[in-house]
This record gives structure tokens, C-alpha cells and sequence, in this order.
């Protein structure tokens, strides 16, 4: 499944052949169909799951250690930044270029990508509330935050330059200053 999620990541879903995951992973194809009788879109959805419980468990990790909220989100986004880079701008988001191709297409794959980023934005909103943000701030500010990161990890990867989410970090950072003042 790595194997997948790595190809969805790079290339997409519908880049993405069976062949080519068979070939990255090693594996012969009898053993697909075995695994995933459905096919692609069953492996696509496992592939999917595997990679947004990564990011969940990144996300959580990163509350776990930090001393503040900023601190937190910080993390989060340098994560991000340097998953992308070590990829050489070939990995962004492991959920979102499946997610823009398939969501409207496919009710296994949209569920599978909501699913994800739902965990995700749960995860920073737990983060949030853990650092003492109140909990209806905490779920505005963590769309906010994980829309941030997304549309920036876009950009990054498609100017193939960390700027957009080094940016990204300032904007951050100057919303949650302003959300610790007014409390």
C-alpha cells in the first residue's frame, strides 16, 4: 500500500496504472486482485487510509511536543515543508491530488479523502483546544490552519520553492498571536 499511496501522491490516481503499482511494489498480479478484489479503486481507498492515519499520527505527534500552540502549528508546517522538499517537489499532500480528481467521481475515494482530512482537521483542532484555545475557536481556527497548509503545500510544490510555505508560517503564526490577545 505505501507503494500506492507514493504513485497517488506523485502522479495522481488516474496517472497511476496498476501496472506501475505492481512494478513499485514488487508484487505479482495475482496477488493484487487476491488483496483488492474490487480493483484500483478498493486499493485507492486502502492506499488512502494508510496516508492520511500518517499525517493524523504526524499531526498529533507534533501537539504532543510542542509547548504552544504556535509552537504546534509551526511543526505541522514544517513537516509538510520538508516532506516536500526531500521529495524534490514531486510529493505534496498525500490525500489532496486523489482527492481533486476523484472526490466528485468516486463515493469510495471522496469518502476515503474526507475521511482524511476530517482526521486532520480534528487532530489540529484537539492541538488547538490542548495549547487553550476554546473549543468554537479551535474548530474555525483549524480549517483555517489545515486550509492554510494545504493551499500553500500547493503552491510550494507548483513553484517548486519553500517560500509559499514559509509564508504560510508567518501568516500563522500572526493568527494565533492575535487569537491569544483577545482571550
Amino acid at each position: 500500500m505505501a507503494a500506492a499511496a507514493r504513485l497517488f501522491r506523485q502522479q495522481g490516481y488516474h496517472g497511476t496504472a496498476l501496472q506501475d503499482i505492481l512494478a513499485a511494489a514488487g508484487s505479482p498480479r495475482g496477488s493484487l486482485y487476491f488483496h483488492f478484489p474490487k480493483g484500483k479503486e478498493e486499493i485507492g481507498a486502502a492506499a488512502l487510509s494508510i496516508a492520511g492515519e500518517a499525517a493524523r499520527q504526524a499531526i498529533a505527534h507534533a501537539a504532543e511536543t510542542s509547548e504552544s500552540a504556535e509552537m504546534f502549528v509551526i511543526r505541522v508546517a514544517r513537516g509538510m515543508a520538508s516532506d516536500l522538499e526531500k521529495s524534490g517537489f514531486k510529493e505534496g499532500c498525500p490525500i489532496a491530488t486523489t482527492a481533486l480528481e476523484t472526490s466528485a467521481q468516486s463515493d469510495v475515494l471522496g469518502a476515503a479523502t474526507r475521511n482524511a482530512f476530517q482526521k486532520w482537521e480534528l487532530e489540529i483542532k484537539r492541538g488547538l483546544f490542548r495549547f487553550g484555545i476554546p473549543a468554537g475557536e479551535a474548530d474555525l481556527t483549524a480549517t483555517l490552519v489545515l486550509s492554510q497548509l494545504e493551499g500553500a503545500l500547493l503552491l510550494a510544490r507548483t513553484y517548486r520553492s519553500l517560500e509559499p510555505m514559509h509564508r504560510a508560517e508567518r501568516a500563522l503564526k500572526r493568527l494565533l498571536r492575535a487569537e491569544q490577545k483577545t482571550d
